[in-house]
């Protein structure tokens, strides 16, 4: 009986070879009696967090499959996805950030490539997307559903705190919140949201505008219990109003301790919209109190981050759900505003954390991809600004401030708040620098200051637009102090300038944090003047001589230069001097050479 199947004759040498399928299950499939979709690795062994792997087959139908298949049988790796595919990017550096094989491989592919070169590690991490609860796979809580799996179980354990402790007490009950409707009106809050989009929303992006608006409609549509999102909606309020000046709220304070009331309630399960409220908290702690709350609100945002699995591609993470779900994560078009928010977070962590001089949270499990910018986002900028900070100053190996001035001196200047935080981030690497006694160059000198002269007009230019962020007034005060630290003629040229902005920008604010840092800042300039007072002193007691009132008269009527012949960058290129006899190389001048 003859067949129509061209295959069988287009070659009378080639074997029979078996209709094109599908090559069998994986072996975790055989073995749990599981309906694998034949890829690699499956979607069973990527869900539940198996090693897939197929068995050598020597058929012709293997070498079919692995022609078109790809990927080696005995090799492990990432299935490619629309993720995946789309980001085909080298990374930045990150502090702290050392992510996995399988994100540098995926990352330095092509698409469509073939394999990988490198194994990748199996999955060890666990998502339920329903609760958004993130945990090892090896964690107390997972392993016994892991288990049931393992034991064919027809209905494995959920993942569950199963025995987490001895149940005598019961937990603690969530507390009565106020309704958001009877702190602010509807008008009120469209006003103060208008505000926190112009000002904040462009540089600290915590949720996508157009689904909170929808969200908020339906909010004021409808009354029902406190929920996380009236803590998102406080927390926009509340930053409208405080960059409304004083056309603020005058209930302020009571929208902030709102959303603090529901982000503290533990009946609240975590949830991404936990993550944007705590941001939007952050930010407003950095810019109204002091600087150990402010970073405790930071650190418990890269907790809630990493709580949530937000710090990880979704790909790489194990679902407790079928699927359906993992396909729904990303079809949504949610991909890109995960990562945008996770990595809203890290930089307020990490500037906060550095400025403070204290760590910030290193998780070691970091994949999530950075997000597409475009190239004149001033976010794009911020995250560049970040990504200097050095990763360990603990001994200064890596503190490399002339590279970093050179690199942050690039960095375009594509919004006022970009060019303050930029000299702050080089002001604190030369606190440190300064601190370990490490020498400075000249050209390190004119960088920092060039960096310190932009932000100071850019923090004007916000003062006198009514937009007081944080750093307005700190970047100016401690530019200030850094001028007067390093001391050399070029710096101490600019003090005037810096001095003056600093009194223009209190004025403007007329608070008591202003006024102490202009009495401050006036204190150390004197205390300056009079320590360069005392050592005058010394060198006049010294060049005068005992016995003697008057100076030596072969100096009597000579026009000198002080200023000039005390700078020590003058005297670094000392070749001469105009006027007073011989010239002199700098080892002889200082070895007691006579002029005349």
């Amino acid at each position: 009986m003859s067949t129509s199947n061209p295959a069988s004759t287009s070659d009378p040498q080639e074997p029979p070879r078996k209709r094109q399928r599908a090559r069998k299950a994986c072996l975790p499939c055989r073995q749990r009696k599981r309906k694998c979709d034949n890829e690699f690795p499956c979607s069973m062994c990527t869900t539940y967090g198996y090693q897939c792997q197929f068995s050598p087959d020597d058929s012709p139908t293997a070498a079919f499959v692995e022609k078109v298949g790809s990927f080696h049988p005995r090799q492990s790796g990432p299935r490619n996805s629309p993720v995946t595919e789309n980001h085909i990017q080298q990374r930045p550096y990150s502090p702290g950030v050392r992510p996995p094989a399988v994100s540098r491989e995926t990352e330095a592919g092509t698409p469509g490539s073939s394999r990988s070169s490198v194994a990748a590690p199996a999955v060890l991490v666990l998502l339920d997307p329903m609760r958004r609860r993130f945990m090892g796979l090896h964690s107390v809580t997972a392993f016994p559903r892991s288990l049931g799996l393992d034991f064919q179980s027809a209905n494995p354990p959920r993942v569950h705190s199963f025995a987490y402790n001895c149940g005598i007490r019961p937990e603690e009950e969530g507390s009565a919140h106020a309704d958001l409707r009877d702190l602010i009106s509807r008008d009120d809050f469209k006003r103060y949201a208008d505000v926190f989009f112009d000002t904040v929303h462009p540089l600290f992006v915590a949720f996508d505008q157009q689904l909170f608006l929808q969200n908020v409609e339906q909010f004021w549509n409808q009354t029902g219990p406190a929920s996380i999102f009236e803590a998102i909606m406080a927390g926009v309020a509340a930053l409208g109003s405080f960059f409304s000046a004083r056309l603020g709220c005058p209930r302020e304070a009571e929208l902030v301790l709102h959303a603090k009331g529901i982000l503290e309630d533990p009946t609240f399960q975590p949830t991404i919209d936990h993550v944007s409220a705590w941001i939007l908290r952050t930010l407003y702690l950095r810019a109204t109190t002091r600087p150990h709350l402010a970073w405790l609100a930071s650190c418990t945002t890269i907790h809630l981050a990493e709580a949530t699995g937000l710090h990880m591609e979704i790909d790489q993470i194990a679902l407790t759900e079928p699927d359906a779900v993992h396909n729904t994560l990303k079809s949504q078009g949610l991909c890109e505003l995960v990562r945008k928010i996770f990595w809203t977070a890290w930089r307020n962590n990490m500037m906060v954390s550095y400025e403070y001089g204290r760590s910030g949270i290193s998780l070691s499990n970091i994949t999530c991809k950075v997000p597409r910018y475009a190239p004149d986002d001033p976010t794009l900028q911020l995250h560049a600004i970040v990504e200097l900070v050095p990763r360990d100053t603990t001994d200064g190996q890596d503190l490399n401030l002339h590279g970093t001035l050179e690199r942050a001196k690039q960095i375009p200047d594509t919004h006022p708040f970009v060019s303050m935080s930029k000299a702050d981030l080089c002001m604190s690497l030369y606190r440190h620098h300064r601190l370990l006694k490490l020498s400075i160059d000249k050209s390190d000198v004119l960088k920092l200051i060039d960096i310190g002269n932009l932000a100071v007009n850019a923090a004007l230019k916000l003062a006198e637009e009514n937009k007081f962020w944080w750093n307005v007034l700190c970047t100016v005060f401690q530019y200030v102090c850094v001028l007067l630290a390093l001391d050399t003629a070029d710096s101490l040229s600019n003090v005037s300038n810096a001095m003056g902005v600093l009194e223009k920008i209190a004025r403007l604010l007329g608070t008591h944090m202003a006024q102490e840092a202009i009495n401050t800042a006036k204190v150390l300039l004197r205390d300056s003047m009079r320590k360069k007072r005392l050592e005058l002193g010394m060198l006049e007691v010294a060049d005068v001589g005992e016995g003697q009132g008057d100076a030596p008269a072969d100096l009597n009527g000579m026009d000198i230069n002080w200023d000039m012949l005390l700078d020590p960058w003058y005297m670094s290129n000392f070749q001469g001097m105009a006027g007073m006899g011989e010239v002199y190389p700098m080892g002889d001048f200082g070895g007691g050479g006579t002029m005349g």
